[in-house]
């Protein structure tokens, strides 16, 4: 079997595969948290994992861990 070089980064194809399956992650657990009340253990559970997954994508998209989309004003068409 050869032997493969490893990488430093992670490749296009894989970043893509990840943050699909995040998004999939974060669409389910929006959708739980609807259903639990406010600052129970469970629902702080969520937010918390929503947060670790979007730090890690960060990091993985050689951005800093705490950095956020700017904010986009309504009907400016971006």
């Amino acid at each position: 079997m050869p032997h493969r070089r490893r990488q430093q980064a992670i490749s296009e194809f894989h970043l893509q595969q990840v943050e699909r399956q995040a998004w999939q992650l974060r669409k389910e657990l929006s959708a739980a948290q609807l259903s639990l009340k406010p600052f129970c253990a469970h629902y702080d559970a969520c937010t918390f994992l929503q947060a670790d997954i979007q730090r890690g994508l960060n990091l993985l998209n050689d951005r800093a861990a705490d950095w956020e989309a700017p904010h986009r004003a309504p009907l400016t068409g971006g």
